[in-house]
């Protein structure tokens, strides 16, 4: 028999950033003909209804309402003030539109998409009969320990003590949440384990991997061709890329451009901290944002991953596996995926190690070609997820 879900989440669209493609990705894999599924989410002033992916998870649903978010002064004030965690997408009127909601449907299933969107706990309760309504929460990431480790990266001591008062309760709050609702969702078993230590029970708990269905991009033959160009991809404010980005520059591809000077490195993504703009030359090349990552992905012989901060899993790993491009990343970022992709070719922590990957791997396309191909394979897998709504 079929369930009637509630989804929330405070992103779905547009579809450009990690949190947007782990949710849509779980989205697509646990609706069904048999269930009937109602989605709210928010609507940020890039988000294009006109566009194939929004048209597309459209027919998937009975409905979908996207709130826009444009919080008030005090709506801002009030989600430090009462929650003491600075990430919740605090706005009165999404209180407003899940009230409705709550109040015309009975639901069977209700996924809270994100700690952040916790605040709309108690709007939750007033409407639902906890022995006959399951609650979801999906935890794309142990937030508070994700908010202790940005506190160590900030250099000057006033940044330090402003993010201790933002998110002051936020490692209380994850607990609350946890203990609050039936089940967790999460993206790898590391965090299944960080979760089970903070006291939820083991069954509760559901590895979710990160899936999107994306399409192959680069051809084989722009696989086996070195362009003596790399990639470096994602949202450059974030304090893990920028450090790994750092990292990379300044201990592996400045060794590399010393042994061969053909090598070019696109730093793609929003927001580049000036860290990491103050590299920007001929040979290390800036972009910021960008409409689609498709072109570098084509033009770049491996999509680089250096992060060592940062839980959950990289998405972009996913989105380069996907669309054909091979990926060198650190042994913290490949967690999340299968050990059978990232064997010691793929997986490099020693930045001599990562160089001489980089000018090997180039003369061999046997064995770029054949790290696509198998880790399209393991994790075209990660589609299935049977009876997990319960």
């Amino acid at each position: 028999m079929g369930k009637h879900v509630l989804y929330i989440a405070g992103k779905l669209f547009p579809v450009n950033s990690g949190d947007a493609i782990y949710s849509l990705g779980i989205l697509e894999r646990i609706t069904s003909a048999e269930s009937s599924f109602d989605v709210l989410s928010y609507q940020y002033d890039e988000t294009d209804v006109e566009t194939d992916e929004y048209r597309y998870y459209s027919t998937l649903f009975r409905q979908m309402r996207l709130v826009p978010y444009h919080p008030t002064k005090w709506e801002n004030y009030k989600k430090i003030l009462i929650y003491g965690d600075s990430t919740q997408k605090y706005l009165q009127r999404m209180i407003h539109e899940a009230d409705q909601l709550l109040s015309q449907t009975h639901y069977d299933v209700i996924i809270l998409d994100h700690l952040r969107m916790y605040f709309l706990y108690e709007t939750i309760m007033k409407h639902v009969d906890r022995k006959r309504t399951k609650l979801v929460l999906i935890q794309h990431n142990i937030e508070h320990l994700n908010a202790r480790e940005e506190i160590r990266y900030q250099a000057r001591s006033k940044d330090k003590w402003k993010l201790r008062l933002l998110n002051r309760g936020i490692k209380r709050l994850e607990y609350q949440a946890i203990h609050a609702v039936d089940d967790i969702w999460v993206i790898s078993e590391e965090d299944k384990k960080l979760i089970s230590d903070m006291g939820k029970a083991a069954s509760q708990i559901h590895v979710i991997p990160p899936y999107y269905n994306y399409p192959t991009i680069k051809e084989r033959e722009n696989v086996e061709q070195p362009s003596y160009n790399l990639l470096l991809l994602g949202s450059m404010e974030w304090y893990p890329n920028v450090v790994g980005a750092v990292w990379f520059i300044e201990n592996v591809f400045q060794e590399l451009v010393k042994l061969d000077d053909r090598y070019r490195l696109f730093v793609v993504g929003r927001d580049p901290s000036p860290r990491i703009q103050k590299y920007s030359s001929e040979q290390i090349v800036v972009t910021g944002a960008v409409k689609s990552v498709d072109e570098y992905i084509r033009s770049c012989d491996f999509l680089i991953v250096p992060n060592t901060l940062g839980g959950g899993a990289k998405i972009k790993i996913l989105e380069g596996i996907m669309k054909g491009i091979p990926v060198l990343a650190t042994k913290e970022s490949t967690v999340g995926y299968s050990e059978d992709i990232f064997d010691e070719d793929f997986c490099v922590n020693h930045p001599q190690t990562f160089v001489q990957k980089i000018i090997q791997l180039n003369k061999d396309a046997t064995k770029k070609v054949s790290f696509v191909n198998k880790a399209r394979i393991i994790i075209a897998d990660n589609q299935k997820l049977r009876g997990i709504l319960g």
